[in-house]
């Protein structure tokens, strides 16, 4: 009897100690499944994070009309043209501190006199179109300012500051106006802030970053150079999809002046699609080399005017 009960006994046992195992074997089965199921979801999330990140670096963000700083879609570098709410078009009312020049002897709004220059080169040209990069607020120190009022002309004013283009809108001349970088290998920059010397920090170097610091004792408490030192994120387009957007490719007078950041923006400009004659560059910083690629490009060296030089297409 006791033989039999023992017997009975253990097999018992190994039925049970044989459910456990199959018990256990399930479960890490069921463990297993769902490891892979989540792996497999894990890398594929992962791929597309990646994928995202990639597609980025050639997406070109829009800023949208309403709240330029929000992002409303996105433009591959395929696409030819931007959704024109981002450009605006002013009405031409000129409101203008100094509507006459800011100069008593001539009509004329630049620095160092370049507009009158350029007017000289180009023989009093009429109805003739202009970009101007570095537009400031519009007005003061426009190097584009005299040939819209005087001579009939159309063209686009680039800034990149938000502020100074929220005063460049109030100022509402004729022309084209957009609140952006140009750049084709980058979608936004970010930029820091100092009135009429502000500049990209992917391009600032260490001569205009104390330039900054040395000016902004001097002229910090003036409105153009409100949030000194703050630096914001802007979205950037290739030149040729700006122009694209607005419809001209011929332009005869480029005023550029970026505050270090020239020479991004000369290796940015589709040279083959966009005609362009005249230039004036700020030669400040990177001045051999901006003289050497220049020339490169087919233009000869017209003459140097304080702090830029004047380049023409050769025919």
């Amino acid at each position: 009897m006791t033989s039999l009960h023992s017997f009975v006994t253990g097999h018992n046992t190994e039925e049970r100690e044989m459910r456990t195992i199959s018990k256990g074997l399930i479960v890490c089965l069921m463990a297993f499944v769902l490891f892979l199921f989540y792996f497999a979801n894990f890398q594929s999330t992962r791929n597309y994070d990646s994928n995202e990140k990639n597609q980025q670096l050639y997406n070109f963000d829009l800023i949208d009309k309403a709240n330029r700083n929000s992002l409303s879609r996105l433009h591959t570098k395929e696409e030819t043209n931007m959704d024109l709410n981002a450009i605006i078009k002013g009405k031409g009312s000129y409101k203008l501190v100094h509507p006459k020049g800011a100069n008593q002897d001539v009509i004329s709004w630049s620095q160092y006199g370049q507009d009158q220059v350029i007017d000289k080169l180009l023989k009093k040209k009429k109805n003739g179109f202009f970009v101007e990069i570095g537009g400031y607020d519009g007005e003061h120190l426009s190097n584009t300012l005299f040939f819209e009022k005087v001579r009939n002309w159309n063209g686009l004013l680039v800034e990149a500051s938000p502020f100074l283009y929220d005063i460049m809108l109030k100022k509402d001349r004729k022309c084209y106006m957009v609140n952006a970088c140009v750049s084709k290998s980058l979608p936004a920059m970010t930029f820091m802030l100092a009135g009429a010397i502000t500049s990209a920090k992917e391009t600032l170097t260490d001569m205009h970053r104390k330039r900054i610091e040395r000016e902004r004792i001097q002229y910090a408490k003036e409105a153009h150079w409100a949030h000194v030192n703050d630096t914001v994120k802007v979205n950037c387009f290739p030149l040729l999809t700006i122009m694209s957007t607005i419809g001209h490719k011929d332009i005869d007078y480029f005023s550029l002046d970026v505050e270090g950041a020239e020479m991004h923006i000369l290796n940015s400009i589709e040279w083959d699609d966009l005609n362009i004659d005249v230039f004036t560059i700020e030669t400040d910083q990177h001045r051999n080399e901006i003289l050497s690629f220049m020339k490169q490009k087919g233009y000869k060296w017209i003459q140097k005017l304080l702090g830029d030089d004047i380049f023409q297409k050769v025919r």
